[in-house]
């Protein structure tokens, strides 16, 4: 507390002096209004000793409920980092195992896609040699229907000169 009491001590001499320097910024007609029971501190009488002794332990007071607020703000601080810390360790390892996971999808689906890439092309192939085949076999079919076709045409050639013969 002596410390505390040493800080206010010189910071109040540091107001006097301001009052001294500069006295239309914060002068001594000032100090009374800032009072909360409404004391003026300008007396040296008895009674606003009394009463400066109680508004330097009040003061006090709400300096240490202030220094205690500010350091439960600290600890809230430092939890809130250390959530923030643990929420983006937890969101590195999800956003990891989420791509090792769609990699692995991935490498499933290129493999299935050449599996099924060599299956169509041998597939293709297969239905390319059926055409060839069959395009030969047209070509056979449509050779031998000429064929017949002259051969018809010359039997009914035949068939009627043998007529005439006879």
């Amino acid at each position: 507390m002596n410390s505390s009491q040493n800080k206010f001590n010189q910071s109040q001499s540091q107001m006097r002096r301001t009052n001294q320097t500069n006295p239309g910024e914060f002068g001594a007609s000032n100090l009374g209004q800032l009072t909360q029971t409404g004391n003026n501190f300008g007396g040296t009488n008895s009674a606003n000793a009394a009463t400066l002794k109680g508004k330097l332990a009040s003061l006090e007071e709400q300096i240490q409920l202030v220094a205690d607020e500010m350091n439960s703000h600290k600890k809230d601080v430092v939890s809130l980092k250390n959530e923030k810390d643990t929420l983006q360790e937890i969101l590195k390892m999800k956003t990891h195992e989420v791509k090792n996971t769609l990699l692995q999808e991935l490498n499933k689906v290129e493999d299935e896609m050449k599996r099924h890439f060599s299956h169509q092309t041998s597939e293709n192939s297969r239905l390319q040699q059926q055409i060839t085949s069959l395009k030969a076999e047209k070509t056979a079919l449509q050779n031998q229907l000429i064929a017949l076709q002259r051969r018809i045409s010359d039997l009914e050639m035949q068939v009627g000169t043998d007529d005439v013969k006879f």
